[in-house]
């Protein structure tokens, strides 16, 4: 009975360790490692990468009505910034149309240089920018102003 079990033990630690290989084997085949996966801990780096020129959480900006060049005042609204993730809110005493949010995006630098909330990554290629382009909105964190049409 001891032989038997010796045995036993003897093939399934083979059985395991074959197992293992296949499992290695199996997942270097795929083309992904585990630090590939964005695992939580990965991601928070790249979001500090991200984000050490960006401003983080609730301020309040204006907004800039681009098709009328200067001639409307500026709106105040409240936004907020979390990692490279943008919500601009709309203002409760002078409401714009459209809801409680007024933009919701992604702040990428644009390749012209100029800060942008973009839609997609892709956004940063985009041929135009601000005014009523139809493109991505401008944002500048220095003078606090989104150019909006």
């Amino acid at each position: 009975m001891k032989k038997v079990l010796n045995i036993l033990l003897i093939i399934l630690g083979i059985g395991s360790l074959i197992l293992i290989g296949i499992m290695i084997f199996i997942g270097t085949s795929m083309g992904k490692r585990a630090d590939n996966y964005d695992f939580p801990e990965k991601q928070n780096l790249k979001n500090d990468l991200k984000t050490d020129t960006i401003p983080q959480g609730k301020m309040t900006y204006e907004l800039y009505f681009a098709e009328f060049d200067g001639r409307m005042e500026n709106l105040t609204v409240e936004i907020a910034i979390t990692g490279n993730k943008i919500i601009v809110y709309n203002n409760e005493k002078k409401p714009l149309t459209g809801g409680k949010i007024i933009i919701e995006g992604i702040l990428i630098k644009h390749k012209s240089g100029k800060w942008i909330i973009g839609e997609t990554e892709t956004d940063r290629n985009a041929e135009d920018i601000g005014g009523c382009s139809g493109g991505p909105t401008p944002i500048d964190f220095q003078t606090k102003i989104i150019e909006w049409c």
